[in-house]
C-alpha cells in the first residue's frame, strides 16, 4: 500500500476524538498520583534516559504540537512548558486544546501532517497511538503495565500505521536503510481470521522484495513489539534484531 494511500485515522473521527480524550485523562489521573507521591525523578524503562517528568513533559508538548498543525500549512514550532508551570496542570491543559481543537476542526479540515492526506483526520489517530504508546510507558514505569489496554481494532491500525506511516517516514528522513527485505505481520484475532499484513518494500537495499520471516501474535503485542517496547512475539532473535535494526519507528 503506498505511503499516501494510509486513513487518516480510524473510521470513526468522532470515536477517536472521544478515546482520545479518556485516554489523557487516564494518563493525567496515573501523572498526579506521581506528583503525590514526589516520584517525578523515576526512570522510565521504556524511553531511555527519560525520567516520568520527562514523560509528561513530552506528551504535553506534542499534544500542543498536534494541536497547532489544524489548519496550519507547514510543521509548527513546539511549545515549551512555562517556567513554574504545574507540570500535571500543563498536560492537562494540553489535552483538552487538543481535544476540543480536533472537534471544532472535524476530519477533513485542512492541517499539515507528517504524511498521507493533509487533513485534520491524520492528528485523531495519530494522538490516539501517541497517547496510547506513552500511556504504556508511565503504567509499566511502576509495573502497572497490566493494567494497560488497547482494543484489537485499534491495536492492528497502530501497526499499519508503523508499516506504511512511520517506516517510510524514517527511510526518507535519512534514518535507516530500512529492512534488507519484507516481513509477513501475521495477527492473531479472537473470533476471527487473522489479518496478513506484509511490510512495504522501501529502502536502498539490493533486494528490497525479498521475505524475510514472519511475526505472528496478537495485534496488542506486535503493536508494543515494533515500537520497542517489548518483544515481537513468534520470532527467532535472528529476524527479531534485524527488525529492531530497520529503526522502523523514532
Amino acid at each position: 500500500m503506498p505511503e499516501n494511500q494510509i486513513a487518516a485515522a480510524p473510521a470513526d473521527f468522532a470515536a477517536a476524538v472521544d478515546r482520545i480524550e479518556s485516554m489523557t485523562h487516564f494518563f493525567a489521573e496515573v501523572a498526579e498520583e506521581v506528583v503525590d507521591e514526589a516520584r517525578l525523578g523515576q526512570p522510565v524503562p521504556t524511553c531511555k534516559g527519560w525520567r516520568i517528568g520527562d514523560l509528561v513533559d513530552h506528551l504535553a508538548g506534542i499534544h500542543r504540537w498536534a494541536t497547532d498543525a489544524l489548519h496550519a500549512e507547514h510543521a509548527p514550532r513546539e511549545t515549551p512548558r512555562p517556567p513554574g508551570q504545574d507540570l500535571v496542570q500543563w498536560y492537562r491543559a494540553s489535552a483538552e486544546r487538543l481535544v476540543d481543537g480536533l472537534r471544532a476542526a472535524g476530519p477533513e479540515a485542512p492541517a499539515w501532517t507528517m504524511w498521507g492526506d493533509r487533513v485534520a483526520a491524520f492528528w485523531a489517530r495519530r494522538q490516539l497511538h501517541e497517547t496510547a504508546i506513552h500511556l504504556f510507558d508511565l503504567l509499566n514505569a511502576f509495573r502497572y503495565g497490566d493494567q494497560w489496554h488497547l482494543d484489537e481494532d485499534l491495536a492492528l491500525d497502530g501497526i499499519r500505521e508503523v508499516l506504511f506511516g512511520f517506516y517510510p517516514r524514517q527511510v526518507r528522513l535519512g534514518r535507516t536503510r530500512g529492512l534488507p527485505g519484507v516481513v509477513r505481520f501475521e495477527v492473531t484475532r479472537r473470533g476471527a481470521a487473522d489479518t496478513g499484513i506484509v511490510s512495504p518494500a522501501v529502502g536502498d537495499t539490493p533486494d528490497a522484495s525479498t521475505p524475510l520471516g514472519t511475526v505472528r501474535g496478537p495485534a496488542a503485542e506486535i503493536y508494543l513489539g515494533l515500537w520497542n517496547r517489548r518483544p515481537l512475539p513468534g520470532i527467532l532473535p535472528p529476524l527479531a534484531e534485524t527488525i529492531r535494526a530497520a529503526k522502523l519507528t523514532p
